[in-house]
């Protein structure tokens, strides 16, 4: 199914050529949820399957570094900051009394190229901490800055906090000012860490569409509608390897590290996040392309991008074939009732913080509208009967997340597109998350003449894992 506002293909573009990359995904159940691409200034392939869109904007985990350096080269260009600054000069109160020889070496540029010194990730430590700057200058750094390549994304929090430090702004905030307004980007969300610091390295939530923006205002050396925004100097170093990173994985992951940009093995560079997120800058040819994506598999995925560049305008077998997209099917079923909707259940203390909920069926719509409490405010989500229904709720906890790192203590606008079937005594509600790239399915049954059981589990590729629910149905 496709969404109309959501499908552009050029006249050029070979049909083979797309219907060969979505289905080289389907065996093993991976999902390609938005893709773009531009070339040679012109755009010539927009695809985003129902219920997604080009414009949801989702949390892109690691791609945010990308985002975040940026940022920084803003600072750079305007003087504000020299890539061999010392953390320990931007932050002296925040350094131990007795501070380690290669941390006092410890430069912006090798915090830039994940070089700083660490041989691990300092997240965890420091969003754990009352003072995350500290937590990570007393981690231990056990090889000289410049040296040893660690991806970390702790490092890409110090950045955000040199930019909060140094502007008196929000990363968000800055960033907006200095590229997401010039580019035409809003609505954008960066998730927190408990101080209140952007995430940096994680946590921003932005649509296959601004993440093509991002490419190519790389892909044009800095300009952006014939404004220079970034300086070329700065897009030329951020881009290049910095950092020797062979042995760091696959071919793609050891080609060489930038600014928080991977190097592509065989052209161009790239930002990325977990699960399929890549922003891939071709230069060679004048190519950008933006992905949203729910896989395991990213070098996979890489190379399927690559073989799709290489075959876009080949001349096509079928010129006139249909474009076989994927199909996220919604569930349903003729049944429409469960038998314990319009009563009131009362649950038990469980790790979601709800305290209430009730089923109410909407014959109009077709639908059934699940609403849940957590003793504050009410939320509602609405699920189709073989269609996709769309509800948008502000809560916490609710949004799967890779890892607990990557928590944020604010509530957060969720939209989700769910769909479910009927049984007696049973509900199955399948939810697909617009604002990140994960899936669940809520089961919720009736036990006995008044209890209730439901089981939130994730059946996406992402690792939530269920979140159960027992409570009591009131007469």
């Amino acid at each position: 199914m496709l969404n109309r506002s959501d499908f552009y293909l050029a006249p050029s573009v070979s049909r083979t050529a797309v219907n060969d990359f979505f289905a080289a995904f389907r065996p093993l159940g991976d999902e390609i949820h938005a893709i773009e691409i531009h070339r040679g200034g012109r755009l010539v392939l927009r695809i985003a399957p129902a219920p997604y869109s080009c414009s949801d904007k989702r949390e892109i985990y690691s791609l945010s570094k990308s985002f975040c350096s940026t940022a920084v080269g803003f600072l750079v260009d305007e003087g504000l900051l020299s890539l061999d600054a010392r953390i320990v000069d931007l932050f002296p109160e925040c350094v131990p009394e007795h501070p380690q020889e290669n941390l006092l070496k410890m430069k912006v540029r090798h915090v830039m190229s994940m070089n700083s010194g660490h041989h691990g990730c300092a997240m965890h430590a420091m969003i754990r901490a009352e003072d995350e700057i500290r937590a990570f200058m007393e981690q231990p750094v056990l090889s000289e800055p410049g040296t040893h390549f660690a991806y970390n994304t702790g490092a890409t929090l110090v950045l955000s906090h040199i930019v909060e430090r140094l502007t008196g702004m929000k990363l968000l905030d800055y960033l907006s000012r200095k590229l997401f307004m010039p580019l035409g980007i809003s609505g954008i969300r960066w998730n927190r860490t408990p101080d209140g610091a952007n995430e940096g390295g994680c946590g921003i939530h932005v649509s296959v569409d601004d993440i093509a923006k991002l490419g190519l205002l790389y892909l044009n050396r800095g300009v952006w509608n014939g404004r220079r925004l970034l300086s070329e100097a700065w897009v030329k170093e951020a881009t290049s390897k910095v950092s020797d990173n062979s042995g760091n994985g696959s071919h793609d992951w050891c080609a060489g590290y930038g600014f928080q940009f991977w190097i592509n093995e065989r052209e161009g560079f790239r930002g990325d996040g977990a699960y399929g997120q890549l922003c891939v800058v071709l230069p060679e040819r004048d190519t950008v392309v933006a992905v949203q994506a729910e896989l395991d598999d990213m070098q996979a995925e890489l190379d399927r991008v690559m073989e799709l560049a290489d075959a876009l305008f080949r001349e096509d077998a079928a010129p006139d074939s249909a474009v076989l997209v994927p199909d996220y099917a919604p569930i349903g079923s003729s049944r429409r009732t469960a038998g314990f909707e319009d009563r009131f259940i009362r649950l038990e203390e469980n790790a979601l913080g709800w305290t209430g909920c009730y089923f109410r069926r909407d014959p109009a719509a077709d639908e059934t509208c699940f609403t849940f409490s957590d003793g504050t405010d009410q939320y509602t989500v609405a699920a189709g009967y073989g269609h996709w229904a769309e509800s948008t709720v502000v809560t916490a906890k609710l949004k799967p997340k890779i890892v607990d790192l990557m928590s944020t203590p604010d509530k957060e606008r969720c939209r989700v597109a769910a769909s479910c079937r009927a049984e007696d005594g049973k509900l199955v509600f399948a939810v697909r998350f617009l604002n990140c790239p994960h899936r669940m399915e809520w089961t919720f049954a009736r036990e006995g003449e008044r209890g209730f059981t439901a089981d939130l589990e994730s059946w996406g590729k992402n690792d939530a894992g269920i979140f159960p629910l027992k409570g009591e149905i009131l007469a």
